[in-house]
């Protein structure tokens, strides 16, 4: 349907991810990850490439033109991030 970017308040400051609109609920979209590392959620759920999830609408916006789309920072590696290896 359209491309448009899941917008994530992180603790390295607020990341926008590049996403595909598929479907709609009253609250919720559903998308597709175009991001190739695939996306961390909040709740610590990772979601990879062309997997499709609800997220709520208002955490999705349109492609900013002077903010940098994030190209894949989680890189897939889930192991270790705030898992049993968590170096606290």
């Amino acid at each position: 349907m359209a491309t448009k970017c899941l917008v994530l308040d992180t603790w390295a400051g607020r990341r926008y991810y590049a996403v595909e609109v598929v479907g709609e609920t009253p609250k919720k979209a559903r998308v597709r990850i175009l991001t190739p590392g695939g996306v961390m959620l909040p709740g610590r759920r990772y979601v990879n490439c062309d997997e499709t999830v609800l997220v709520p609408k208002h955490a999705l916006s349109d492609m900013p033109a002077d903010h940098k789309v994030e190209r894949g920072y989680y890189d897939g590696n889930v192991e270790g991030y705030g898992g049993a290896v968590d170096a606290r």
